[in-house]
């Protein structure tokens, strides 16, 4: 199956993708890939939003410095220079890669956690490698951040950002669906059960 035609699927909700991937012996690399690349993508696309966000905080802030309290101006200075330079470390190779590096050790703990769940509670037969590759090709939508590089609107960036995210579940969520014949309520369960616990375990 072409790339393009698996991302078209994926984004449609198609029914039968992920029962067709999770055969595919290819489909575990390309959803590594994919992951990957979308990682990398919305690392780099928050990153620029709290740019442009602090940048908006900073004009408000000279803006209206003659109606607030010196001391609140000063407060609200010293936390947007310090979240400057908290930006500026991201900014090279090193901070990224240990970035995805814990990225990648959260998708595990949630794969672990996944697995676990539909195994003991569920009393489904899970399989490891399916519910990476599931887990890997939700990540599709997570490649459209990549338009928030490129323009700087704040409000715009920001619905970007929060639709790929709620898109990608929904994506992880149809995916289990299909593959282990779960009911909706058992689909946003495990989903919201898996999130929480990887965020405690990190």
């Amino acid at each position: 199956m072409k790339n393009n035609t698996i991302f078209y699927r994926v984004l449609q909700l198609d029914k039968n993708i992920y029962g067709e991937l999770v055969t595919d012996q290819s489909s575990l690399q390309k959803s590594i890939a994919i992951w990957l690349s979308g990682s990398i993508i919305s690392t780099l696309a928050v990153t620029t939003f709290f740019k442009n966000l602090v940048e908006y905080l900073k004009e408000v802030v000279s803006q209206s410095s003659s109606q607030l309290p010196q001391e609140a101006v000063l407060d609200f200075q010293t936390l947007i220079i310090e979240v400057e330079e908290g930006f500026e470390s991201i900014n090279n190779v090193n901070s990224l890669i240990t970035t995805q590096l814990f990225g990648f050790i959260n998708v595990v703990v949630s794969v672990l956690i996944i697995f676990a769940v539909l195994k003991y509670f569920f009393r489904r037969d899970p399989n490891l490698l399916f519910i990476g590759i599931i887990y890997g090709f939700s990540s599709i939508p997570i490649l459209l951040n990549a338009p928030i590089l490129f323009f700087d609107s704040l409000a715009l960036q920001g619905i970007v950002l929060v639709a790929t995210s709620i898109f990608s579940l929904v994506c992880l969520g149809s995916g289990l669906k299909q593959v282990y014949m779960l009911r909706n309520i058992e689909v946003i369960l495990l989903i919201l059960f898996s999130g929480f616990s990887s965020l405690v375990a990190m």
